[in-house]
């Protein structure tokens, strides 16, 4: 606590050197934090998803809600505000890397990230990178990568934004966020409230959501100092306090009385020096996790966890050409983990990662790259990517890319006490994908045929250490095949002021053990999810729908044991009572399952019915 206070410290003095330039007038900004640029950069071949500010705005509430309606990514939920965490392209929640400000944030302890204690409100922009080959945020994420970035601009601008949301539950949502820059300085930073009851009402059960209360508080901050026109460094802090209580299940949700806490504390400092044809970027991270788990929360006594993390990492990117560069990720981190049945135990790797990128004119592009491992546990091989796009024709594109992945067991997968196996092996994987598409500046659809071949895949399942019958334990998979296919379609229209939005994501996917040819759990066929928004002037309408196909919950397809199918759909809108260049006060609701739908998304967890909030959006 003392260090983040005088972090906190050091960041306020550093504003308050730079108040003489405050302006009214909001001026074009010099943006710091290029994380989407340089994504983009190295995504050829494959596609990435832009989460725009309205399409964020319209899920505001909810990570989890954001991900479901507007990306092809399944999300495990247990019950509305619950435990919640994502299946890429069929593979595990371990595969899906969460990348914070240009680093890999996922838990060292279950080696996923947890999607209900991220306050989408607070980061700047977001992207979804589907399929491998994120080499350089390390060498697991088979799946996709989710990217959340906080920016800063340098200019003569002070701004104000405050966040209000009351709705159904007794649920609550409040931020406040606050920027400053002058030409050297730009300081950012942002403080959010969420509480809720959420004791909805089951449908079709005269039963309630007993002990799903929430609260959660978030603080983030961030500064950037121009030293030069060739030097700058910037600081990014995030501070998280969660406490959830998690809800029962049927036939008996009276019974749940299970209380969780959990802290993340992340601290990265960044170093860029960008002359001619050279950039050097030095970042030094320091990470904190911890999580406290009542079996009654009525109760003092709790179980525990703590990890501490880290990280230095440089970047070293030369231009060979105006069509070709190559770059240099050589990456330390070191961390600590231990739970209050576990010695701390120590895991350290360093990875060295090239880069090289080449440009052919308008007509081709390409990434290779190549990373090594070093592990304090492990034998890690090499992996390497290549990523290829073509412009065949105008406004069309050929997409294609490749990759050999390699994840190692979390800390839970090896040491959970009672379910942990310490004889797990790492799993490695090699995907390829191809893609082609059309662009202009109204319509886009991108149409991939992806294939993953794992093996010694790490799977949890009941039963799947014999001498435990029916506890759930991870174990290694043989061979793992997972395929399929994925549509991304956006279009807009605009006609005397008259202004149309449409997207739409839909995945077919199969995975399945190549020896035994079961289907893996938990692995929808379908998912489709599309929205459609209609704006004039100052007001604003939107509907959104998911379509979650059938869900085995066991390897065998059987229908008793499996989650059914649900359509559900939301509808909201808004009206903006002022909007100049200096304010900005919007009004909104959100209706959410607007058909009142019965749905399971895990089983004995029936999730909410129709309910509705209300929010204030003021910028000044």
């Amino acid at each position: 606590m003392k260090l983040y206070n005088k972090v906190l410290f050091f960041g306020f003095f550093l504003s308050s050197l730079c108040v003489y330039s405050q302006k009214d007038t909001i001026v074009t900004l010099k943006v710091v934090n290029l994380q989407s640029v340089k994504l983009y950069k190295h995504s050829k071949g494959l596609k990435v998803l832009d989460l725009t500010d309205s399409i964020i705005a319209k899920n505001a509430t909810s990570f989890t809600s954001l991900l479901r309606f507007n990306t092809p990514i399944y999300i495990k939920e247990y019950g509305a505000g619950g435990t919640s965490s994502a299946s890429f392209r069929g593979t595990s929640a371990s595969n899906t890397a969460v990348i914070w400000n240009g680093i890999n944030i996922n838990s060292i302890n279950n080696g996923q990230t947890e999607f209900n204690s991220l306050n989408i409100s607070l980061f700047d922009n977001i992207n979804v990178r589907s399929g491998g080959g994120s080499i350089e945020f390390g060498s697991g994420a088979v799946g996709g990568t989710i990217h959340l970035n906080n920016e800063l601009g340098f200019g003569a601008y002070s701004k104000h934004q405050v966040i209000s949301t009351v709705g159904s539950y007794q649920t609550f949502h409040n931020l406040y966020k606050y920027s400053f820059g002058s030409e050297t300085t730009a300081i950012k930073l942002g403080a959010a409230y969420n509480t809720s009851k959420n004791n909805y009402k089951w449908l079709d059960y005269n039963l309630e959501n007993e002990n799903g209360a929430y609260q959660q508080r978030d603080f983030n901050f961030s500064i950037a100092q121009k030293i030069n026109d060739f030097t700058k460094i910037s600081f990014f802090s995030s501070k998280y306090n969660g406490v959830r209580h998690f809800s029962g299940q049927l036939p008996n949700p009276s019974a749940a009385k299970e209380k969780y806490k959990d802290f993340s504390f992340r601290n990265l400092v960044n170093f860029n020096y960008h002359k001619k044809t050279a950039t050097h970027n030095l970042k030094l991270a320091y990470l904190t996790q911890e999580y406290r788990y009542f079996a009654d929360k009525n109760k003092e006594d709790y179980n525990f966890g703590k990890s501490k993390r880290y990280l230095i990492n440089y970047d070293f990117s030369y231009k060979i050409s105006s069509n070709s560069s190559i770059e240099s990720f050589s990456e330390f981190e070191s961390v600590d983990g231990k739970t209050d049945q576990i010695a701390t135990k120590n895991r350290a790797q360093f990875s060295q990662s090239l880069i090289y990128n080449q440009r052919y004119k308008n007509l081709a592009s390409l990434n290779a790259k190549v990373r090594k491992d070093f592990n304090s546990e492990y034998n890690v091989p090499f992996v390497f990517a290549l990523g290829i796009q073509i412009k065949p024709l105008r406004n069309t594109f050929v997409r294609t890319n490749g990759s050999k992945n390699y994840r190692v067991p979390s800390y839970n997968d090896l040491y959970w006490p009672a379910l942990g196996n310490k004889n797990l092996i790492p799993e490695s994987s090699l995907q390829g994908e191809i893609g082609v598409g059309y662009k202009n500046n109204q319509f886009k659809i991108d149409l991939g045929a992806f294939y993953i071949d794992a093996k010694d895949k790490i799977v949890w399942t009941p039963g799947g250490d014999p001498d435990r019958p029916g506890v759930w334990t991870p174990i290694n998979i043989d061979k793992v095949v997972n395929k399929g296919l994925e549509i991304s379609t956006t279009y807009s229209i605009n006609f005397v002021k008259h202004y149309i939005d449409l997207n739409t994501n839909y995945s077919y996917t199969i995975a399945k053990d190549k020896k035994t040819n079961d289907f893996i759990p938990y692995v929808p066929k379908h998912l489709l999810n599309s929205s459609i928004s209609y704006s004039f002037k100052r007001i604003n309408f939107y509907y959104q729908h998911l379509f979650n196909g059938k869900v085995y919950t066991t390897k065998d397809i059987i229908d008793s044991y499996a989650m059914p199918s649900f359509n559900i759909g939301n509808f909201g809108g808004s009206y903006n009572l002022i909007k100049n260049l200096k304010k900005e006060l919007q009004f909104g609701f959100k209706i959410n399952n607007v058909f009142n739908k019965t749905y399971q998304v895990l089983p004995g967890r029936p999730m909410p019915n129709r309910n509705i909030n209300f929010n204030i959006n003021y910028k000044f």
